[in-house]
């Protein structure tokens, strides 16, 4: 016997677009002329932008699985 059926996923969304910001901007940082990405939302590049608090994302264990 012939099994006719078809397996697989269901279709989902496709995940969002990234956060684009305006293109040719320049590093303000005074002498800097560094050309920054269109998706760097600072305003300064990686060198003279200052220090972020970094903030966990993602998934959080369960109190049962953490004890």
């Amino acid at each position: 016997m012939q099994d006719d059926r078809f397996r697989g996923a269901a279709v989902r969304t496709l995940p969002r677009p990234n956060r684009t910001y305006s293109e040719g901007r320049v590093c303000a940082a005074q002498g800097c002329g560094t050309k920054l990405s269109k998706y760097n939302k600072w305003q300064y590049c990686w060198q003279h932008e200052p220090v972020h608090a970094y903030i966990p994302r993602g998934k959080r264990k369960s109190k049962k699985r953490a004890a």
